[in-house]
């Protein structure tokens, strides 16, 4: 299957230069690695107001508490899994890699892989960990995608079609990524101090919304940079 060309700057003679070879050549490191720095200085280590007990501020308790929980633990965990399938796939297929490695690939066995990485969220180190490894993630995607666009290789066949149809593979992996970080803050508000053992969880104030804000802001900006790449 043969991939609808999404950039054409690394077919120009190499002395012709322009602003857009310069931003396609910057987007193969620099971009990643400041998505990286950024994300964990602002998108990790999230600190939230210490809500007082009784402060008549709502707070969210009970089946409703444990639905939510569900509801935002799987899909991250759901997310993760995804993404690291996707990277593994396309890691495989790229260094030409021929063992079977197809076993990973069964429902029950990324079943299984979801509901631990859900535990694992419990815990404030492994979710730590589990960030780090999606950034890990994220810079090994970016890499072989922009060596390979340089190089005239085709990455459609080593992603899922039902991924691939939603847009070109740089815009994947930046929307992957925002999904986790959007996913992983509520997560992270979630399981903030004491929360999850006292099994309440208060009503955020206005300016803990910022984070969220400032992270669709900021991939907003990731995904226009590479849109003008696009054109």
């Amino acid at each position: 299957m043969v991939q609808k060309q999404w950039l054409n700057l690394y077919l120009f003679d190499i002395n012709n230069f322009s602003i857009y070879k310069i931003l396609y050549y910057l987007s193969g490191l620099v971009v990643p690695i400041l998505v990286i720095i950024n994300s964990l200085n602002n998108f990790t280590y999230y600190k939230f107001i210490n809500h007082k007990k009784n402060n008549n501020n709502y707070e969210i308790s009970g089946k409703v508490l444990f639905l939510i929980i569900f509801i935002v633990s799987i899909t991250l965990s759901i997310l993760v899994t995804q993404y690291f399938f996707i990277n593994l796939n396309i890691f495989l297929n790229f260094f030409n890699i021929k063992k079977d490695y197809s076993v990973l690939f069964d429902i029950d066995k990324q079943i299984l892989i979801v509901l631990t990485i859900a535990v694992f969220l419990l815990f404030k180190k492994t979710k730590l960990f589990i960030k780090k490894f999606i950034l890990i993630n994220f810079c090994i995607f970016s890499i072989i995608t922009w060596y390979s666009q340089i190089n005239n290789y085709f990455l459609i066949d080593m992603v899922p079609s039902y991924i691939y149809k939603f847009g070109n593979i740089n815009f994947i992996n930046i929307n992957f990524l925002l999904a986790i970080e959007t996913v992983f803050y509520l997560w992270s508000y979630i399981s903030y101090s004491s929360y999850l053992s006292d099994w309440n969880v208060p009503k955020p104030y206005k300016k803990e919304i910022t984070p969220l804000l400032n992270i669709f802001m900021f991939y907003f900006l990731i995904i226009l940079y590479y849109s003008i790449l696009v054109k």
